[in-house]
């Protein structure tokens, strides 16, 4: 048997990088044609693999996958879902592996139609982010092709999907507020947008429920336009002003700060703000958001392991994966503390 040849008798790309003492991810540039690498190691990678008698074989060289992510959540948001694609591509191309980004307009979402790329290409699985219509998602699903929800569910379909703790994490962040000694405690999103805001709204509510606080109905504020996505500063504020507010997320904290200063107050001196997602957002604004923070290179590690380990996707239907409170400046004390 030719050294560097696998018992099955076929060379593999990790023969030839073990070979050459250099990485897979090399090899597979080389032998795809991708720029990343000198003109001398690829000369040295071909010529290794025509030795070693290297066959291209379809698992090695046809992995392909798909993520899609709405327009909505990919380009008018804080660059959560962004970050998750880099963080999904760069895993990818760590292990040979090829990606195509799909952002899906609202036309294709409702009434629901595949953008063209998915239906001309074929694909080895599709990572599905943020939240779509299940007849959209039903689209998405197709026979011996995995299909892995990332940040939402869908009853729709049997994919695995991965979630955080939102409604465990919407009561944590307002019971941190309560601590903090607030008890006049408001929230920014637009409950049944989205599941996910859906679900930290209910975990707000619980807590204020539970520490016997009152909730009003203008306390829930709204500073986006759900059909697009954009934001807004220019929200009219209650009266009766709370003393602190949980945002579903960092970038409708960000206009809610900027709405606190056109009204002449101060965050945290006048009003508290607590977040979720720690983007970069979240350290870069003014003052610094509280935020929960939610992996989102382990959302892209376990889609792929997902994607291409049909034991994993065997025993994972629903799974949640840890977050953490990062705590920075936009949270004082309120009244009842001091």
């Amino acid at each position: 048997m030719p050294p560097g040849r696998h018992k099955s008798g076929k060379t593999t790309m990790q023969d030839i990088a073990d070979r050459l003492g250099i990485s897979k991810v090399s090899v597979s540039k080389a032998l795809s044609c991708k720029p990343g690498i000198s003109d001398a190691l690829r000369s040295r990678i071909l010529a290794a693999a025509r030795e070693m008698g290297y066959d291209r074989a379809p698992q090695e060289t046809a992995r392909r996958f798909a993520f899609v992510v709405s327009k909505n959540f990919f380009l008018e948001t804080d660059a959560f879902y962004s970050e998750m694609y880099f963080q999904f591509d760069r895993l990818c191309g760590e292990q040979g592996y090829s990606t195509a980004l799909v952002i899906v307009s609202n036309a294709e979402l409702e009434p629901p139609r595949l953008p063209v790329q998915l239906q001309m290409e074929e694909f080895s699985g599709v990572a599905a982010a943020g939240q779509m219509p299940d007849d959209f998602v039903r689209l998405l699903e197709k026979p011996g092709r995995p299909l892995v929800l990332m940040d939402f569910n869908s009853s729709a379909v049997t994919a695995c999907a991965l979630l955080t703790e939102n409604y465990y994490w919407g009561a944590m962040v307002t019971q941190r507020l309560v601590d903090r000694g607030h008890r006049k405690i408001g929230f920014v999103g637009q409950p049944g947008a989205t599941k996910s805001i859906t679900d930290r709204y209910l975990g707000y509510q619980r807590s204020l429920l539970l520490n016997r606080l009152p909730f009003r109905p203008e306390w829930v504020l709204v500073n986006n336009d759900t059909a697009t996505g954009l934001y807004t500063p220019s929200i009219r504020l209650p009266e009766d002003l709370p003393t602190a507010f949980v945002c579903h997320c960092d970038m409708a904290a960000y206009y809610l700060l900027g709405t606190l200063r056109q009204n002449g107050l101060e965050c945290p001196r006048d009003v508290s703000v607590i977040s979720f997602d720690n983007t970069r957002l979240a350290e870069t604004c003014r003052p610094a958001l509280t935020s929960v923070s939610i992996d989102t290179g382990v959302f892209a590690r376990k889609a792929l392991e997902l994607l291409t380990s049909a034991e994993a996707r065997a025993v994972s239907r629903r799974l949640f994966l840890p977050a953490s409170l990062v705590e920075r400046q936009s949270v004082g004390d309120g009244p009842a503390k001091e």
